[in-house]
């Protein structure tokens, strides 16, 4: 059976924040209960892929190539330790030897609980016989992958009702609290920088262009691209998350103009991420972030499927704006916090070709959304889904009908206010319950569209047609919320339940959110028009002959007036179809 596999890669470390809670929250989701398999329906084999260590293991790890800097993996061994042999490299050499070596980071609490648990289960499989394979997905798991994911969730559950562990604070890079298994072959150190070095920063869009241009390190990265591609039988495409506000953009571009080329006919979409706490404390600063983004938003216009940007800022051009409000979420601007936010939201939203049954392909979206030149679209979600436990979808639902430009989520795109009606959107809802028979608004009041619903999915298509005023709309309803459980912050407020529905009366303290309904909205919209333009005209304020590190490292101010008129005209696609309304 073919599961049209996708292949992420993930580049820049802000993209592996959301990459890493991505992945934690789709692990803590894998159903292992025979019983319950007629319930499952995502299909983890479309990100995930089946292989066997060196001691003949059955492993499960996500179809994933991520880059990130020296000294971000911190306690993370680049090969991982899924394959160790447990064998150190010996120094062939007759000579004097000196070594020099750095310790290593210590492990936090969490790190050490995986660390402890996965320590007593290979104690437990030397005294187990029967190690054979049971089915799991359409793939299949041994025992001891069963076992440790029992570990892992009951040990979870322990350090979650812990009031006195403080685990924001001991996350300073993203894989202090990576809870998933890589392959040897996902992780790629770019050797040339170093994470937060002071004196050589990986700060603008070339040095990612020269980092591609060096012939080991495309090698290197092309070697692991193919190594997932080759065993797939049915390759729809790719996700691409990167960091677009530093050099990482120009790896960015690297990649996707290999994509183009060796992957023709395969949907990519990619994400464009920027952290609310991106630097912004001098003009300097400024001037990098948002010269980086024009390059990056250029160049992934016209070589990906579909861009999306994404960052929890308001907006991001001129300056960095505070992050916007949810009214059931209290987080600062943190990676660790805001990277939650993105991940939920990215994670649902690509539901629709990840599922058992009725999955669509991604080129069925991106195609779908980049006609007439639209190469960008905008993302909004609401989480958690701001539903009371006893209230009806149809109650929930009315006061949205009533207003012309209010919707049940908030924009992740920065500078996006949803005030106008898209040209076209896919639309995810999961873990949203029904009740209709509950719905307490008068019948006389009731809007139309909502009489007799007899499902979710029948009440939010019914709402999307009313409130699209003719735009087409797809829409994918399931009742699987998404996993909140540790390491995911909890940033919930008191009024969230420990199943992520609002609740009377505040969570007791030590009880944390488990499971939280979701709803995103994937949009083709006119204020896209806006972002690209506001962008633009920031651009274009900058001389690039005062920023010297550019020219030296080859950017023509040609180049940049090129990438500029490039941008214009992608905002022109959107305005002339926002003034025909």
């Amino acid at each position: 059976m073919s599961f049209r596999e996708i292949v992420t890669l993930q580049v820049g470390h802000y993209s592996n924040f959301v990459g890493t809670h991505m992945w934690n929250a789709q692990e803590s989701s894998f159903n292992y209960d025979p019983a319950k398999a007629s319930e499952k329906e995502i299909c983890h084999d479309v990100l995930y892929r089946e292989g066997q260590n060196l001691q003949r293991e059955v492993t499960f790890t996500p179809r994933l190539v991520l880059l990130d800097l020296k000294g971000s993996l911190r306690t993370l061994r680049q090969q991982g330790d899924l394959y160790d042999m447990g064998i150190e490299e010996e120094v062939n050499w007759p000579g004097d030897v000196t070594m020099h070596s750095e310790d290593r980071p210590a492990r936090n609490a969490f790190l050490k609980s995986l660390h402890k648990e996965d320590s007593r289960i290979d104690d437990d499989d030397n005294h187990d016989e029967d190690d054979d394979c049971i089915s799991k997905d359409n793939g299949k798991t041994s025992k001891k992958k069963k076992k440790m994911a029992h570990c892992k969730e009951s040990d979870t559950d322990r350090m979650q009702q812990d009031k006195t562990h403080s685990f924001d604070e001991q996350v300073k890079v993203w894989s202090d609290f990576l809870g998933a298994r890589f392959h040897p072959k996902t992780i790629q150190v770019v050797q040339e920088f170093r994470h937060q070095e002071e004196y050589s920063p990986f700060d603008i869009y070339p040095l990612g262009e020269e980092v591609m241009r060096n012939y080991e390190t495309t090698c290197e990265w092309e070697d692991r691209v193919h190594y997932f591609t080759e065993e797939c039988d049915n390759l729809q495409g790719f996700h691409l998350l990167a960091d677009t506000h530093n050099g990482f953009g120009g790896i960015m571009s690297g990649m996707l103009k290999y994509l183009e080329d060796e992957f023709p006919g395969k949907g990519v979409l990619a994400f464009g991420l920027t952290p609310a706490d991106a630097s912004d404390d001098t003009a300097q600063a400024r001037a990098t972030r948002i010269i980086n983004s024009a390059l990056a938003y250029d160049t992934a216009c016209r070589h990906s499927s579909l861009f999306v940007p994404a960052s929890v800022a308001k907006g991001l051009w001129r300056l960095l704006e505070p992050p916007r409000k949810y009214p059931y979420l209290d987080f600062n601007s943190s990676p660790f916090h805001t990277s939650a936010i993105l991940a939920a939201a990215i994670d649902t939203m690509t539901l629709p070709y990840r599922l058992y049954d009725g999955a669509i392909n991604i080129t069925d979206i991106t195609h779908s959304f980049n006609a007439q030149g639209r190469k960008m679209a905008s993302l909004s979600a609401n989480f958690p889904l701001g539903l009371y436990q006893d209230e009806s979808l149809v109650d929930f639902l009315t006061p949205y009908v009533a207003e012309m430009n209010v919707y049940p989520w908030q924009p992740l795109t920065p500078h996006i206010t949803n005030q106008n009606a898209p040209f076209i959107q896919s639309a995810v809802s999961r873990g949203a319950m029904f009740n209709g028979a509950q719905t307490k608004t008068d019948s006389q009041k009731l809007p139309q569209c909502f009489t007799n619903v007899k499902s979710t999915e029948e009440t939010i298509r019914n709402f999307l047609f009313e409130k699209s005023r003719g735009s087409p709309f797809s829409l994918q309803c399931l009742k699987t919320s998404i996993s909140t459980k540790m390491p995911f912050p909890q940033i919930f407020s008191k009024a969230i339940s420990k199943t992520g529905y609002v609740s009377t009366s505040d969570r007791p303290d030590g009880v944390s959110v488990e499971t939280a309904p979701v709803i995103t909205s994937l949009q083709c919209a006119p204020d896209l028009c806006d972002l690209i333009g506001q962008l633009t005209s920031s651009a274009s304020k900058m001389n690039i002959k005062k920023h010297h590190r550019y020219l030296s490292a080859g950017l023509e101010e040609d180049d940049f007036t090129d990438v500029l008129d490039n941008l214009n005209a992608v905002a022109n696609c959107y305005h002339m179809y926002r003034e025909a309304m």
